[in-house]
Protein backbone atom coordinates (compact mmCIF):
# COMPACT_ATOMS: atom_id res chain seq x y z
CA UNK A 1 0.00 0.00 0.00
CA UNK A 2 1.17 3.47 -0.72
CA UNK A 3 1.69 6.29 1.72
CA UNK A 4 -1.51 7.90 0.43
CA UNK A 5 -3.52 4.90 1.65
CA UNK A 6 -1.85 5.12 5.04
CA UNK A 7 -2.56 8.83 5.24
CA UNK A 8 -6.24 8.40 4.34
CA UNK A 9 -6.57 5.51 6.80
CA UNK A 10 -4.96 7.59 9.54
CA UNK A 11 -7.24 10.59 8.90
CA UNK A 12 -10.42 8.50 8.88
CA UNK A 13 -9.60 6.44 11.96
CA UNK A 14 -8.33 9.50 13.83
CA UNK A 15 -11.53 11.38 13.04
CA UNK A 16 -13.68 8.43 14.18
CA UNK A 17 -11.78 8.14 17.45
CA UNK A 18 -12.07 11.88 18.16
CA UNK A 19 -15.75 11.90 17.22
CA UNK A 20 -16.59 8.96 19.49
CA UNK A 21 -14.51 10.48 22.30
CA UNK A 22 -16.35 13.77 22.00
CA UNK A 23 -19.72 12.03 21.96
CA UNK A 24 -18.83 9.98 25.06
CA UNK A 25 -17.80 13.09 26.98
CA UNK A 26 -20.88 15.04 25.89
CA UNK A 27 -23.17 12.16 26.84
CA UNK A 28 -21.58 12.06 30.29
CA UNK A 29 -22.30 15.75 30.74
CA UNK A 30 -25.87 15.73 29.38
CA UNK A 31 -28.22 12.90 30.52
CA UNK A 32 -30.73 13.40 27.69
CA UNK A 33 -27.93 13.12 25.13
CA UNK A 34 -26.77 9.93 26.87
CA UNK A 35 -30.16 8.28 26.33
CA UNK A 36 -30.02 9.08 22.61
CA UNK A 37 -26.44 7.85 22.17
CA UNK A 38 -27.04 4.62 24.10
CA UNK A 39 -28.99 3.37 21.08
CA UNK A 40 -25.83 3.87 18.98
CA UNK A 41 -23.59 1.93 21.42
CA UNK A 42 -21.88 5.05 22.77
CA UNK A 43 -21.92 5.05 26.57
CA UNK A 44 -21.39 8.07 28.78
CA UNK A 45 -17.84 7.88 30.10
CA UNK A 46 -15.56 10.89 30.42
CA UNK A 47 -12.33 8.94 30.98
CA UNK A 48 -12.87 6.66 28.00
CA UNK A 49 -13.70 9.71 25.93
CA UNK A 50 -10.34 11.27 26.76
CA UNK A 51 -8.56 7.99 25.94
CA UNK A 52 -10.32 7.96 22.57
CA UNK A 53 -9.21 11.56 22.00
CA UNK A 54 -5.58 10.65 22.71
CA UNK A 55 -5.67 7.71 20.32
CA UNK A 56 -7.40 9.84 17.68
CA UNK A 57 -4.82 12.59 18.14
CA UNK A 58 -1.99 10.11 17.55
CA UNK A 59 -3.63 9.01 14.29
CA UNK A 60 -4.21 12.61 13.18
CA UNK A 61 -0.62 13.67 13.94
CA UNK A 62 0.51 10.61 12.00
CA UNK A 63 -1.62 11.64 9.03
CA UNK A 64 -0.21 15.18 9.14
CA UNK A 65 3.37 13.90 9.27
CA UNK A 66 2.78 11.37 6.50
CA UNK A 67 1.32 14.19 4.37
CA UNK A 68 4.37 16.38 5.10
CA UNK A 69 6.68 13.43 4.25
CA UNK A 70 8.32 13.58 7.67
CA UNK A 71 10.30 10.41 8.35
CA UNK A 72 8.52 9.51 11.60
CA UNK A 73 4.99 9.85 10.27
CA UNK A 74 4.44 6.14 9.89
CA UNK A 75 5.55 5.61 13.48
CA UNK A 76 2.57 7.66 14.69
CA UNK A 77 0.26 5.52 12.57
CA UNK A 78 1.70 2.30 14.01
CA UNK A 79 1.63 3.62 17.59
CA UNK A 80 -1.98 4.65 17.10
CA UNK A 81 -2.82 1.17 15.86
CA UNK A 82 -0.96 -0.42 18.79
CA UNK A 83 -2.78 1.80 21.30
CA UNK A 84 -6.08 1.01 19.63
CA UNK A 85 -5.55 -2.75 19.75
CA UNK A 86 -4.14 -2.64 23.30
CA UNK A 87 -7.14 -0.75 24.69
CA UNK A 88 -9.49 -2.97 22.68
CA UNK A 89 -7.92 -6.03 24.31
CA UNK A 90 -8.23 -4.45 27.75
CA UNK A 91 -11.94 -3.84 27.17
CA UNK A 92 -12.32 -7.40 25.87
CA UNK A 93 -10.65 -8.77 29.02
CA UNK A 94 -12.90 -6.58 31.15
CA UNK A 95 -15.98 -7.94 29.39
CA UNK A 96 -14.75 -11.48 29.98
CA UNK A 97 -14.21 -10.75 33.67
CA UNK A 98 -17.68 -9.26 34.06
CA UNK A 99 -19.18 -12.22 32.22
CA UNK A 100 -17.38 -14.74 34.42
CA UNK A 101 -18.40 -12.78 37.52
CA UNK A 102 -22.02 -12.87 36.40
CA UNK A 103 -21.95 -16.60 35.63
CA UNK A 104 -20.12 -17.62 38.81
CA UNK A 105 -21.85 -15.43 41.37
CA UNK A 106 -25.26 -14.68 39.75
CA UNK A 107 -26.35 -12.32 42.47
CA UNK A 108 -29.70 -10.91 41.45
CA UNK A 109 -30.05 -9.27 38.10
CA UNK A 110 -27.15 -7.76 36.22
CA UNK A 111 -26.86 -4.02 35.79
CA UNK A 112 -24.99 -3.84 32.50
CA UNK A 113 -26.51 -3.00 29.18
CA UNK A 114 -25.39 -3.56 25.60
CA UNK A 115 -24.12 0.03 25.37
CA UNK A 116 -21.85 -0.63 28.35
CA UNK A 117 -20.50 -3.89 26.92
CA UNK A 118 -19.86 -2.94 23.30
CA UNK A 119 -18.01 0.36 23.53
CA UNK A 120 -16.26 2.42 20.83
CA UNK A 121 -12.85 1.43 22.18
CA UNK A 122 -13.72 -2.17 21.33
CA UNK A 123 -15.31 -1.82 17.90
CA UNK A 124 -12.93 0.88 16.65
CA UNK A 125 -10.02 -1.48 17.34
CA UNK A 126 -11.23 -3.51 14.36
CA UNK A 127 -9.92 -0.76 12.04
CA UNK A 128 -6.45 -1.14 13.53
CA UNK A 129 -6.58 -4.91 13.13
CA UNK A 130 -7.37 -4.37 9.45
CA UNK A 131 -4.45 -1.93 9.26
CA UNK A 132 -2.12 -4.48 10.83
CA UNK A 133 -3.35 -7.09 8.36
CA UNK A 134 -2.50 -4.75 5.49
CA UNK A 135 0.79 -3.30 6.76
CA UNK A 136 1.90 -5.73 9.47
CA UNK A 137 4.80 -7.27 7.54
CA UNK A 138 6.29 -3.87 6.83
CA UNK A 139 5.83 -2.88 10.46
CA UNK A 140 7.61 -6.01 11.72
CA UNK A 141 10.32 -5.64 9.08
CA UNK A 142 11.01 -2.11 10.30
CA UNK A 143 11.36 -3.31 13.89
CA UNK A 144 13.40 -6.45 13.27
CA UNK A 145 16.03 -5.90 10.58
CA UNK A 146 17.05 -8.97 8.63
Amino acid sequence: MSMVHKEIFSWIVGFLYCLCGTLQILSALEPEFARILAAYLIPSDIVSGFVLWVIGAVFIVGAQEIRARIAGGEAFLYVGMLLSVAFGLIILLDLGAVGIDTIVFREGKTTWSVSQMIVPMLYLAVFSLVGFAAWGRGFIADIIPT
